[in-house]
């Protein structure tokens, strides 16, 4: 996994980017990131039934940032998770903990070939559809707002806390989008890692920060 030390120059002076691009008009559901990921939220009922009659597929996958789960259904990819070496041990005997819980009801099956599959197309931009990805999620509507306010940084860039709390219409909810971005279900795709601090330091990821400086140093050069 490449590290880079601290987050790039560029990066940090762009923490502003998402007041650049509300002023720019980009402000509507969806511009930038929103063309490559389509999120769809799971209704109030699916949500209160723990996603009953839903089959949802998953599997373990190797990515360009370690080991990783991807679940998915035919509505998107309803989980996404990096997984260190000595929690992995080699392979994940059950469905990761976080799928179980987000989706009780819903009945899941195991094909980690598919997985791999789906971690391409998640990793390589050019294996993507070029109508986007696909993304079903559950929320709170909060959590939704913010979630949606992340594909809208543009990759390459990033976001502070405040910046995304004033575009969700609550400037002084930092601390709340702290802990909706620690409740993304979806690593990566729902670009969580591009928020940092004011201050430019580059910590609070919940898969840990040198994946996050990771990440943001191979957005910084693609």
């Amino acid at each position: 996994m490449p590290h880079c030390g601290t987050c790039p120059a560029r990066l940090r002076d762009s923490a502003s980017v998402l007041d650049a691009a509300l002023d720019a008009g980009l402000s509507g559901p969806g511009r930038l990131h929103d063309l490559l990921v389509n999120l769809e939220a799971a209704s109030p009922g699916e949500i209160k039934n723990g996603g009953a009659g839903l089959r949802i597929e998953w599997g373990m996958a190797d990515s360009p940032f370690g080991h990783s789960s991807v679940g998915w259904n035919a509505r998107g990819i309803c989980h996404l998770a990096f997984h260190d070496d000595e929690l992995y041990d080699g392979e994940l005997k059950t469905a990761p903990a976080e799928l179980r819980e987000n989706w009780p009801g819903a009945t899941l099956h195991r094909d980690d070939r598919a997985s791999q599959a789906q971690a391409n197309i998640i990793f390589h931009c050019e294996a993507r559809p070029a109508a986007g990805l696909k993304a079903f999620v559950r929320g709170t509507p909060f959590q939704l707002q913010v979630w949606r306010a992340l594909l809208r940084v543009p990759e390459g860039s990033v976001a502070s806390y405040r910046a995304i709390a004033r575009a969700v219409g609550a400037p002084k909810a930092a601390r709340a989008v702290g802990a909706a971005c620690g409740a993304n279900p979806i690593a990566y795709l729902i670009p969580c890692h591009r928020v940092i601090r004011e201050t430019g330091v580059v910590q609070g990821y919940r898969w840990g920060t040198i994946r996050k400086q990771a990440l943001l140093a191979r957005e910084s050069v693609f």
